[in-house]
């Protein structure tokens, strides 16, 4: 595991975040029912995404020991309502946490998640509307920024980083990644890949990711610390400046 702050950690180059303290995994984005929801549009995807997930999570909680999970935003893809297939899927991740002992489970509701909610006491899950306090750690999704001036640490998902880089053969490709620095107010905070298969991300040295009102608010993107991930280690590449200044 790469620690990228005292006691949170990176777990196995996945895009999973154990923080040691609260004894709990974080991550975020994963769009249960994407496959269904394309096919719908005449996308024809393979059906890999919920198990690559299950396979993820189940590697992180067996290095880590964790009990609890914090899902921080878009559980589900479909915004105008709950698909048949992201039902499904998500009742089978629930059962598949269960079975892995997971003793908490905790959805930050992302700008996917409408309708949700009535899935709460049936699954036994807990829902929040935007952000959710743990101890001294918050997480929000990030399509809107946080109300709450507490937490010493924050964590949100919502913007799939990712850097771009080229190749020997000078083909660009994408290397999702976790953000991490200071805020303005000097809190630190830590951005999530999307968990998500199908989601290659957004290039942060590459696009004007630095227009979006998280950043334009509370964060400088150029001086966030980047550590991408490959699935089997994670890498330290320095701050978004310098990857956009050699590239």
């Amino acid at each position: 595991m790469m620690e990228i702050y005292k006691g949170v950690y990176i777990v196995g180059g996945m895009p999973l975040l154990f923080i040691k303290r609260l004894n709990a995994l974080a991550c975020s984005d994963l769009h249960l029912g994407y496959e269904g929801v394309m096919a719908d549009k005449g996308i024809f995807l393979p059906k890999t995404n919920l198990s690559r997930i299950e396979r993820m999570l189940k590697k992180g909680i067996q290095i880590t020991g964790a009990k609890k999970l914090i899902i921080d935003g878009d559980i589900k893809n479909e915004f105008s309502k709950v698909h048949m297939e992201e039902f499904n899927e998500f009742r089978e991740f629930v059962n598949f946490l269960k079975e892995l002992n997971i003793e908490e489970i905790h959805l930050v509701k992302g700008n996917h998640d409408n309708f949700i909610d009535r899935f709460e006491k049936p699954f036994g899950i807990k829902i929040y509307r935007q952000e959710f306090l743990l101890d001294d750690v918050l997480f929000f999704h990030g399509e809107e920024l946080p109300y709450s001036k507490k937490g010493r640490l924050l964590v949100m998902g919502h913007l799939h980083p990712a850097v771009g880089i080229f190749n020997s053969l000078g083909i660009r490709e994408k290397v999702k990644c976790f953000l991490y620095g200071k805020t303005k107010d000097k809190r630190d905070i830590i951005i999530l890949p999307a968990m998500n298969y199908f989601s290659e991300g957004i290039d942060v040295n590459m696009s004007r990711i630095d227009d979006t009102p998280i950043f334009r608010s509370m964060l400088d993107i150029w001086s966030m610390q980047v550590a991408g991930i490959d699935y089997s280690e994670a890498v330290k590449f320095g701050s978004v400046k310098e990857l956009a200044d050699i590239l």
